[in-house]
């Protein structure tokens, strides 16, 4: 396989019998109307039948497999090997489904998990991306019972830290503002209502301020959102160039409910730029030419930006 001159993405197709070969099919239609998508060339790893006709300067790579599970995983690691022989630049995964995976390897924790230890990254944040936003989740997909042990001082540092190295480096801000999210109801209400916010998330908002990263909270959750804060800030009227949120939901609900479209799942502290859509396999429509591309759009032009 030649290295094209041009950006080269490598995109996975993700769980068979889900949604995910027809929003790549759909995107890379319409991905030629998108200027930022011209300059790159796309390679697509899966099954050429399921996937069907492409735009004639798309490349599909053919991989076998005898189950859904088993073929999802034989995609992506067809695209580490792709990024480390250096014939590609950036991925883009459709949706898997971590149950079907865990049928054919059982240590399967994610896309996310399972880059990062291929590559041996141990900073790594799952970081969600639309036009007015940025935000990363300091727990990832792990039973809500185990989000307080959790949230220590070195995790929620980690994130803050990961967010705006993040935002000055792929993003181009050069001095990112970051609201960092409280944990418990009102941020604890000053300890009434948990102390993990004193106790775990300030001494970490301490550190990232004395390293020179301008943090500010922990916010209360409930109103962050409600009041649009995330867009402007109300002490200074400035917006915020990233979120920190606790765990999944308190940060994907609210995002997904105002940005589902064009929200963008990055992964922040891999060598190279991995994208994909917020959404997963919805096996109830697969297969019935109804599932939007748009979050997959968004998540290759993504990927086309800022590689």
């Amino acid at each position: 396989m030649l290295k094209s001159n041009k950006k080269v993405i490598a995109i996975t197709m993700g769980d068979p019998d889900g949604i995910g070969p027809e929003v790549v099919r759909k995107a890379l239609h319409l991905s030629w109307r998108e200027r930022s998508t011209k300059q790159s060339h796309f390679i697509i790893i899966g099954d050429k039948k399921i996937l069907g006709r492409m735009p004639s300067p798309v490349e599909v790579v053919d991989v076998p497999y005898k189950s859904a599970g088993e073929g999802s995983l034989k995609f992506l690691d067809k695209a580490i090997e792709l990024i480390r022989v250096g014939a590609a630049d950036a991925l883009v995964t459709a949706p898997l489904s971590k149950e079907a995976v865990s049928c054919y390897y059982k240590k399967f924790k994610g896309h996310t998990e399972y880059l990062a230890e291929a590559f041996k990254v141990k900073d790594f944040d799952m970081m969600f991306i639309a036009p007015q936003v940025r935000l990363t989740i300091v727990t990832r997909h792990v039973p809500i019972r185990d989000v307080p042990k959790l949230i220590t001082p070195k995790a929620v540092f980690n994130s803050i830290s990961l967010m705006a190295k993040t935002l000055i480096e792929k993003f181009k801000v050069r001095s990112p503002k970051i609201a960092v999210l409280g944990l418990n109801p009102h941020a604890g209400e000053g300890g009434l209502l948990g102390t993990e916010d004193i106790k775990h998330i300030l001494p970490a908002i301490r550190q990232a301020c004395a390293q020179g990263i301008n943090a500010h909270g922990p916010i209360p959750a409930d109103t962050f959102f409600a009041f649009h804060t995330f867009s402007h800030s109300r002490e200074s009227g400035n917006p915020y160039d990233g979120i920190i949120a606790m765990y999944h939901d308190q940060g994907l609900a609210p995002l997904k409910g105002l940005y589902m479209k064009e929200l963008v799942n990055f992964t922040a502290g891999l060598p190279f730029v991995r994208t994909s859509p917020a959404h997963g396999t919805a096996y109830d429509i697969a297969g019935k030419n109804k599932a939007d591309p748009s979050s997959m759009l968004c998540a290759i032009k993504l990927a086309c930006q800022i590689t």
